[in-house]
């Protein structure tokens, strides 16, 4: 009689599991039909397991495709992830054909948070996982995957699992799995605060075709819908970005970035900090932004000339989520001076990143129990959390780096990638008030996202509008003008030499010098319309003529070649002279002759007139012997002004195509590199 009652009570327990409390509360995110796949007594699977933590952990389900190349092997995004390696990682994962359809997303989602692991490109879904197994999977979710711990000593330290549990090898049944997970994730003391994190999504509101693939990347629509999922999962989910967004695609300059702040706004993001890029319209045209925007614009260093702080902005404010006091940080760039107009930040001061950054984080540690710092500060971003204590996440921006979040110290650092290619979740781990992990994924944004209508519509109608005024056919490009990073930042050009050659016949110059930087994009063969300028050309550059000597001339290309083989945009395109280097040679003594361009000496005591873009006349990319506009620096003894114009580079093209009809790409040895340096770059 006894046997039988065991038998019929244990019969109703297992029966009645997807009503049990705890369960339903884990599996909130699942169908009734998934829910069904469990049962109490019986011994946990793998794929069981996946789909309890990434419920349990508020992990968005990872997208996945199949390359319509064969060449392609599936890649993990790793801390040193490039653009061109993203077509192999949103490939799956797992290669099993008897993974089940209802745990198939969270198994690839566990996958790529490091939470569990693939043999040979095997999950093993059925096998059967031991206590020691789950407690350490456990440990992973709870701690972070990346870091070198025992996970199961620390739990246990910390007090995660239940008085007297005791590691075995012993099979664990799905009723204890659950236990010992609810038993963490259910507690009062235990709090995920769930963050999506953007970064220099520099107008890049819609998809775009991937290097070397037939993938699109990137847009925001499809952001947005992972976005979404997380909200659904944990209402409490953040949405932050790292600087650089409202500008620099034809769509955003267009309408002065405006699409962005409207995408921006129906995406719900909560804040954004400044970046140097933000600032490639005049200041009183961010400020408008920041009004429209319905989320705050952070910048705890960026003030007025006058020392008074602009009222649209902030430099970092405080929220509660799920019970937990969080501090968003806003920190720009101090030297993005160089890297904009002089004209549009010539009423405004950036003060010191990391003294402001030491006085202001601590404030905001004061007030609350965790701090996230959007820090825009490129290769400065790993050295704040080194100077500067008290930050326990940092979201970097201005490196347009993909990677997994890594610690330094004891502040995670995460690096979002760039161009709307890619999201990052982290979903930060509290346990008593205080960050003790988190779990993460970083996703790249491709067709296998779907888009997110709301967001899209709004793309497309400023698409609509911007289509009218672009399409029209202005001239015809007879070959393709090639365009990387690269090959405008290390090497001659065709489609800057073309863009140098305009502004020196435009204005009558000796000498045309463009900054590599300032050309941004390809033209394709065939018609040549606005939209392909405007591509090429995004900045609101205009004309300067200044006069200078052949001395400041040769030190100008110098400094242009100093950090070769970098990408660096300060690297000299050039009309009216010709340059030869050693890229072997120390920075400083590269230059190894300059001619004219028909062979002839340069003569470096020779006045000549060189015509260079007001970024550069305001001493940016370092350029201080050609600063005639701006006097907060120390203005050039060696060049003189001559004309300030309003003509616009873009603009310059544009009337130059036209007037020639057909652009032709031609390599002509305007630069010759000897010793040429291999070149790492993965833009």
């Amino acid at each position: 009689m006894k046997k039988i009652y065991c038998t019929l009570l244990a019969s109703v327990f297992f029966m009645g599991f997807t009503e049990n409390k705890e369960f339903k509360h884990i599996m909130k995110n699942e169908s009734e039909a998934v829910r069904g796949k469990f049962k109490s007594g019986e011994e946990l699977t793998r794929e069981q397991a996946a789909v309890l933590i990434q419920n349990a952990f508020n992990l968005v389900n990872m997208p996945y495709r199949v390359s319509g190349n064969k060449d392609v092997q599936k890649t993990h995004i790793s801390t040193d992830t490039s653009i061109a390696m993203l077509e192999g990682t949103i490939l799956p994962a797992a290669s099993d054909v008897d993974i089940n359809n209802w745990s198939k997303p969270s198994v690839e989602t566990v996958i790529e948070a490091r939470l569990m692991e693939i043999s040979e490109g095997k999950f093993n879904p059925s096998e059967k996982m031991t206590v020691k197994e789950f407690s350490e999977l456990l440990g992973k979710a709870v701690y972070g995957a990346d870091r070198k711990l025992d996970y199961v000593s620390a739990a246990k330290a910390d007090g995660l699992f239940p008085k007297g549990f005791t590691v075995s090898d012993k099979k664990i049944t799905a009723g204890e799995a659950v236990k010992l997970l609810a038993n963490i994730v259910n507690s009062e003391k235990f709090k995920i605060i769930p963050l999506f994190v953007t970064s220099d999504i520099h107008g890049h509101l819609y998809s775009y075709p991937a290097p070397k693939s037939e993938m699109k990347l990137g847009g925001m629509s499809r952001i947005s819908t992972l976005v979404n999922e997380g909200r659904k999962r944990n209402e409490s989910t953040m949405l932050l970005d790292s600087g650089d967004s409202p500008y620099n695609t034809n769509l955003t300059n267009l309408f002065m970035g405006k699409p962005s702040v409207d995408v921006m706004n129906e995406m719900k993001y909560d804040a954004t900090v400044l970046g140097n890029h933000d600032f490639d319209f005049v200041f009183e045209n961010l400020l408008e932004l920041a009004e429209r925007a319905d989320y705050k614009m952070l910048s705890a260093n960026t003030y007025m000339m006058d020392g008074s702080y602009p009222k649209q902005l902030k430099p970092y404010y405080v929220t509660e989520k799920n019970g937990v006091k969080v501090a968003v940080v806003g920190l720009t760039d101090d030297t993005s001076k160089l890297y904009t107009h002089f004209s549009n930040t010539e009423n405004i001061q950036f003060k010191d990143q990391f003294e402001v950054g030491k006085d202001v984080i601590s404030k905001a540690s004061a007030e609350s129990d965790l701090v996230i710092v959007l820090s825009h500060l490129h290769s400065h971003n790993p050295e704040l959390l080194k100077r500067v204590e008290g930050i326990d996440v940092s979201v970097g921006g201005g490196n347009d780096i993909f990677g997994r979040p890594e610690y330094v110290g004891n502040s995670l650092m995460i690096n979002p990638g760039a161009h709307s290619a890619s999201v990052t979740q982290v979903n930060v781990n509290m346990y008593n008030g205080k960050m003790i992990g988190y779990t993460a994924n970083q996703f790249a944004i491709t067709e296998a996202v779907e888009k997110d209508e709301k967001v899209q519509k709004i793309v497309d109608d400023y698409s609509k509008k911007m289509g009218e005024l672009m399409g029209e056919k202005i001239g015809t490009a007879d070959d393709d003008f090639i365009w990387s990073a690269p090959l405008v930042r290390t090497q001659e050009n065709g489609l800057a030499n073309v863009v140098a050659d305009s502004q020196r016949e435009y204005m009558g110059a000796d000498i045309a010098l463009q900054n590599g930087g300032g050309v941004r994009a390809a033209i394709t063969k065939g018609d040549v319309t606005l939209n392909s300028v405007f591509t090429a050309l995004p900045f609101d550059n205009r004309l300067v003529l200044i006069e200078t000597d052949g001395h400041t001339i040769r030190k100008a290309l110098e400094h242009g070649v100093s950090r070769y083989p970098d990408t660096a945009g300060q690297f000299l395109q050039v009309s009216g002279i010709r340059y030869e280097f050693d890229g072997s040679m120390p920075p400083g003594s590269r230059i190894q002759n300059v001619t004219t361009t028909d062979g002839k000496a340069f003569d470096l005591d020779k006045t000549y007139k060189v015509v260079i873009n007001d970024f550069m006349a305001g001493g940016g990319d370092g350029y201080s012997m050609f600063n005639v506009l701006n006097p907060n620096s120390k203005l050039s003894a060696d060049s003189k002004l001559v004309i300030q114009t309003n003509d616009y580079i873009r603009d310059v093209l544009v009337n130059h195509v036209k007037k020639y009809k057909t652009i032709k790409p031609v390599i002509e040895g305007r630069i010759k590199i000897n010793n040429p340096q291999a070149n790492n770059s993965k833009i």
